[in-house]
């Protein structure tokens, strides 16, 4: 037994090792800004901005971040990271990072300009392209090394996938810097001021869930040629978080009810099981400040991994579930903890 476990313990290792080359060398070759037309250098920069918005949840500059555990297939892993690292990505000049979105970078934010909202709305899709392109990138890094380790079949389809939602995310991006352009609005934009609570989000997810996809391909007859987004955002701002969410118009009659339930005045309380359950179970892209982490996620770091691999679980078709949690709770923990995932 301890030499069977010493060769497991082996293979994982040099899997890890492997992945990590691969992943290091594919953000490498991100170079180039990604604003259309330009061909300067990339530069590291914040999908939040570090000033003014991380350093203000962050003690001693860092944050919690919730990641994929490389050393073993499905596990994920909470990490404190750095403020340089944490929500940082390669993708625009620092001409372009300074100059297209000085507007929420710089003195007070004006929440109600759709032009605002939509900058916050771009970050989050470059943002997005750059983890797809990384991903992808990886793959093909790892499809190249003459080995064992990794299912081939897998890995080509995985760099396939990501490139297909690359390309819908340009599209994505191309709409938005449009409308930026011209003064149009091809977005429904909503935001809000919720109570402050310790973390930062920028992510995006669909909105049909897998059965829909599924039922609507099979009386088609072929794939959707795009699916629903929707964009969420959430950061500290002076005294209070700041709740952005964003979807495209052609998609307000399918979302708009949903999308509504988490700005009723009357009713804060649907709102904040929503962006519990969001953040939980959609929302890869997300940092928590110590405080946070201590409160709502030490001791249960398990309970998270469990949900996290229920969602990504091909048996589980229904994103959308909705359970009876809420972070702003004292009871949450033991609500979090009592739940069972069932498919």
């Amino acid at each position: 037994m301890r030499h069977l476990k010493l060769i497991m313990d082996s293979h994982f290792i040099n899997k890890a090792r492997q992945y990590i080359k691969c992943k290091n060398s594919s953000r490498k070759r991100i170079k180039e800004c990604f604003y259309p037309g330009c061909l300067n250098e990339s530069i590291n920069s914040h999908v939040l901005q570090r000033k003014g918005i991380l350093d203000q949840i962050s003690t001693d500059s860092h944050l919690w971040t919730f990641e994929k555990d490389v050393f073993y297939e499905n596990e994920f892993a909470f990490k404190r990271t750095g403020l340089k690292k944490a929500f940082a990505f390669n993708c625009f000049c620092n001409t372009h990072d300074t100059e297209l979105f000085k507007e929420i970078e710089n003195g007070d934010i004006d929440f109600t300009s759709y032009r605002t909202n939509l900058l916050f709305t771009l970050r989050t899709v470059y943002d997005e392209i750059y983890k797809k392109m990384v991903y992808a990138n990886t793959r093909d890094c790892l499809l190249k090394n003459e080995t064992n380790l990794f299912d081939k079949d897998k890995l080509k389809k995985e760099s396939e996938n990501a490139k297909l939602a690359i390309d819908d995310l340009k599209i994505l991006a191309g709409k938005i810097l449009y409308d930026l352009d011209n003064d149009s609005q091809q977005f429904v934009i909503q935001n809000r001021a919720i109570p402050q609570i310790g973390l930062c989000v920028s992510s995006f997810f669909t909105y049909e869930t897998s059965a829909e996809i599924e039922l609507m391909e099979k009386e088609r007859g072929r794939e959707l040629e795009r699916y629903t987004e929707l964009f969420i955002t959430i950061f500290p701002y002076k005294k209070d978080s700041q709740l952005i969410m964003a979807y495209e118009k052609i998609d307000e009659k399918k979302v708009e009810n949903y999308v509504n339930e988490f700005f009723l005045n009357d009713h804060p309380q649907i709102c904040y099981q929503k962006i519990t359950n969001l953040i939980i179970f959609n929302c890869q892209n997300k940092v928590f400040n110590d405080q946070f982490f201590n409160e709502k996620i030490k001791g249960i770091e398990y309970k998270y991994i469990e949900a996290t691999q229920f969602m990504l679980n091909e048996q589980n078709k229904n994103e959308r579930t909705f359970y009876n949690i809420n972070f702003y709770n004292n009871t949450f923990k033991d609500d979090f903890v009592n739940l069972n995932f069932e498919f």
